[in-house]
Protein backbone atom coordinates (compact mmCIF):
# COMPACT_ATOMS: atom_id res chain seq x y z
CA UNK A 1 0.00 0.00 0.00
CA UNK A 2 1.16 3.54 -0.63
CA UNK A 3 0.45 5.72 1.42
CA UNK A 4 1.12 9.40 0.76
CA UNK A 5 3.63 11.52 2.44
CA UNK A 6 1.37 14.47 3.85
CA UNK A 7 -0.57 11.49 5.56
CA UNK A 8 2.22 10.01 7.02
CA UNK A 9 3.50 13.55 8.40
CA UNK A 10 -0.15 14.05 9.58
CA UNK A 11 -0.03 10.54 11.11
CA UNK A 12 3.91 11.57 13.03
CA UNK A 13 2.29 14.92 13.68
CA UNK A 14 -0.86 13.31 15.59
CA UNK A 15 0.96 10.92 17.35
CA UNK A 16 3.19 13.49 18.98
CA UNK A 17 0.64 15.59 19.84
CA UNK A 18 -1.60 13.16 21.76
CA UNK A 19 1.61 11.58 23.50
CA UNK A 20 2.43 15.40 24.61
CA UNK A 21 -1.11 16.02 25.71
CA UNK A 22 -2.34 13.10 27.46
CA UNK A 23 -1.18 12.82 30.88
CA UNK A 24 -1.06 8.78 31.84
CA UNK A 25 -0.84 8.41 28.11
CA UNK A 26 1.56 4.86 27.59
CA UNK A 27 1.43 3.97 23.69
CA UNK A 28 -0.14 5.88 20.53
CA UNK A 29 -0.45 3.83 17.12
CA UNK A 30 -1.92 5.06 13.94
CA UNK A 31 -2.87 1.83 11.13
CA UNK A 32 -4.17 1.76 8.57
CA UNK A 33 -7.65 -0.20 8.47
CA UNK A 34 -5.99 -3.72 7.75
CA UNK A 35 -2.76 -3.30 10.29
CA UNK A 36 -0.39 -1.77 8.67
CA UNK A 37 1.40 0.87 10.61
CA UNK A 38 1.94 4.05 9.92
CA UNK A 39 3.38 6.10 13.00
CA UNK A 40 4.01 4.87 16.62
CA UNK A 41 5.03 5.50 19.95
CA UNK A 42 5.10 3.44 23.54
CA UNK A 43 6.78 2.99 26.06
CA UNK A 44 7.27 -0.57 25.25
CA UNK A 45 7.63 -0.98 21.17
CA UNK A 46 6.60 -4.59 21.12
CA UNK A 47 3.28 -2.96 21.99
CA UNK A 48 3.15 -0.98 18.45
CA UNK A 49 2.98 -4.60 16.27
CA UNK A 50 0.33 -6.18 17.96
CA UNK A 51 -1.87 -3.10 18.76
CA UNK A 52 -1.72 -2.73 14.76
CA UNK A 53 -3.46 -6.20 14.74
CA UNK A 54 -5.76 -5.59 17.26
CA UNK A 55 -6.67 -2.23 16.21
CA UNK A 56 -7.78 -3.44 13.02
CA UNK A 57 -9.90 -6.66 14.34
CA UNK A 58 -11.91 -4.41 16.82
CA UNK A 59 -12.80 -2.21 14.18
CA UNK A 60 -14.24 -4.30 12.27
CA UNK A 61 -16.10 -5.79 14.91
CA UNK A 62 -17.30 -2.29 15.65
CA UNK A 63 -18.35 -1.78 12.14
CA UNK A 64 -20.35 -4.64 11.78
CA UNK A 65 -21.93 -4.09 15.60
CA UNK A 66 -22.98 -0.53 14.23
CA UNK A 67 -24.30 -1.91 11.26
CA UNK A 68 -25.88 -4.60 12.33
CA UNK A 69 -27.76 -2.67 15.44
CA UNK A 70 -28.98 -0.17 12.98
CA UNK A 71 -26.82 2.90 14.66
CA UNK A 72 -24.74 3.01 11.35
CA UNK A 73 -20.98 3.22 11.02
CA UNK A 74 -18.65 2.62 13.78
CA UNK A 75 -17.18 5.83 15.29
CA UNK A 76 -14.96 4.54 18.45
CA UNK A 77 -14.02 1.55 20.49
CA UNK A 78 -13.26 2.38 24.30
CA UNK A 79 -12.21 -0.63 26.59
CA UNK A 80 -11.97 -0.07 30.17
CA UNK A 81 -9.67 -2.42 31.45
CA UNK A 82 -8.18 -3.23 35.29
CA UNK A 83 -5.12 -0.51 34.71
CA UNK A 84 -6.11 1.94 32.11
CA UNK A 85 -7.91 2.28 29.07
CA UNK A 86 -7.46 1.33 25.30
CA UNK A 87 -9.35 3.60 22.64
CA UNK A 88 -9.71 3.55 19.01
CA UNK A 89 -10.67 6.22 16.81
CA UNK A 90 -11.68 5.61 13.22
CA UNK A 91 -9.85 8.64 11.00
CA UNK A 92 -11.62 8.16 7.60
CA UNK A 93 -9.45 9.96 4.99
CA UNK A 94 -10.21 9.63 1.06
CA UNK A 95 -7.20 8.26 0.12
CA UNK A 96 -6.74 5.57 3.35
CA UNK A 97 -9.22 4.35 5.95
CA UNK A 98 -7.02 4.77 9.67
CA UNK A 99 -7.64 3.86 12.92
CA UNK A 100 -6.10 5.82 15.91
CA UNK A 101 -5.15 3.68 18.66
CA UNK A 102 -4.44 5.45 22.12
CA UNK A 103 -3.27 3.20 24.89
CA UNK A 104 -3.42 4.91 28.92
CA UNK A 105 -3.20 4.17 32.32
CA UNK A 106 -5.45 4.67 35.01
CA UNK A 107 -4.81 8.15 35.45
CA UNK A 108 -5.72 9.61 32.60
CA UNK A 109 -9.05 11.25 31.77
CA UNK A 110 -11.18 9.90 29.72
CA UNK A 111 -12.86 12.38 28.39
CA UNK A 112 -9.41 14.54 27.83
CA UNK A 113 -8.25 11.25 25.79
CA UNK A 114 -11.36 11.53 24.16
CA UNK A 115 -11.70 14.89 22.52
CA UNK A 116 -8.02 15.07 21.92
CA UNK A 117 -8.44 11.75 20.02
CA UNK A 118 -10.69 13.29 17.96
CA UNK A 119 -8.83 16.27 17.51
CA UNK A 120 -6.42 14.20 15.92
CA UNK A 121 -8.62 12.03 13.55
CA UNK A 122 -10.13 15.58 12.32
CA UNK A 123 -6.42 16.26 11.47
CA UNK A 124 -5.49 12.90 10.04
CA UNK A 125 -8.90 13.41 7.74
CA UNK A 126 -8.29 16.99 6.44
CA UNK A 127 -4.40 15.78 5.93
Amino acid sequence: MNIAPRIKDAADAAVNTLMREIKGVKAVVIATEDGLELAARAENTAQVARMSAIASSLAALGAVAGVESGLGQCENVAIETASGHILMLQARHAEVDLIVSVITGKDAVIGQVLYLSKQATLALQRA
